[in-house]
């Protein structure tokens, strides 16, 4: 008996396909999937869609946009976006990105979350999704295709939940402050600095945190620092140069807050990946 599952291959694509916007296959079945290999900065145009959407990141990592909130979703995970929700997905490196959509009635079914929720994905939601993806799936019978749709919505129901959503805000000094840092993490060091430069108080900038996004501005400071050090763990970076990017005063600070919040070294980390 083989120990290890047999997963058909899926294509390398150059741009987002027709298929990619949820236009696979008949819209009657209560799941369509769409596989196939991205390469890095790839960008999934901001749209909304009458389906659920599950979509994993498996070999690489890849960022989501739902209204003001940003989610990194890091290799073997998925983000659950629920129907109506305008999102854009943009990969960090190359990825395989599988994507599910499910019919509303059987999300409700399934008893999935009401809002966008990140997920662990799980081998057999892989397999599933590369046996079922356009580039495979005519090897497979209908009953055999309906089989493995229903046993996907049964998996996709039991997968463990994890929290890598960054909130934003809708005022815009709260914009301004996290599209900035966004872009230039090592300037997380200094609130006052930051509130200088967006034009606003310290004080005014640091209640706009917490009314906005339900968070500290040193737990939403730390949440981006920790999502933006897994950015850059799956690209290659070392902690010394980590540190630097994201503002830590020097490696050791860098490695012992990653350790608080994910339970292990950097280095550990990465070779999980």
């Amino acid at each position: 008996m083989p120990i290890d599952i047999d997963f058909p291959p899926v294509p390398l694509v150059s741009s987002t396909p027709h298929e990619m916007l949820g236009a696979c296959g008949d819209p009657r079945q209560p799941l369509l999937v769409w596989a196939a290999h991205l390469d890095r900065d790839v960008q999934i145009e901001p749209r909304t869609l009458d389906r659920a959407l599950l979509a994993f990141s498996f070999d690489g990592m890849m960022r989501v946009e739902i209204g003001e909130d940003h989610w990194f979703i890091p290799d073997r995970h998925g983000i659950w976006i629920t129907p109506g929700d305008r999102h854009l997905l943009l990969t960090v490196s190359p990825i395989e990105l599988q994507a599910f959509y499910i019919h509303p009635r059987q999300a409700i079914l399934a008893s999935m979350p009401k809002q966008p929720t990140v997920v662990r994905a799980t081998p057999l939601m892989r397999g599933i999704a590369r046996r079922l993806a356009p580039s495979a799936v005519d090897a497979l019978s209908r009953p055999e295709r309906r089989r493995l749709a229903w046993v996907a919505l049964d998996e996709m129901a039991r997968l463990e939940r994890s929290d890598l959503r960054l909130p934003g805000g809708r005022d815009p000094r709260v914009t301004a402050a996290v599209t900035h840092l966004l872009a230039r993490p090592q300037e997380a060091r200094s609130l006052a600095r930051l509130a200088d430069r967006i034009g606003t108080s310290e004080r005014s900038l640091s209640r706009l945190f917490r009314t906005e996004t339900g968070l500290s501005w040193q737990e939403w400071r730390d949440r981006m620092r920790f999502m933006l050090a897994l950015e850059g763990l799956q690209e290659g970076m070392s902690s010394t140069a980590l540190a630097a990017r994201l503002g830590y005063s020097n490696p050791s600070a860098f490695v012992a807050a990653f350790r608080r919040r994910a339970g292990m070294p950097p280095s550990e980390w990465r070779k999980g990946t």
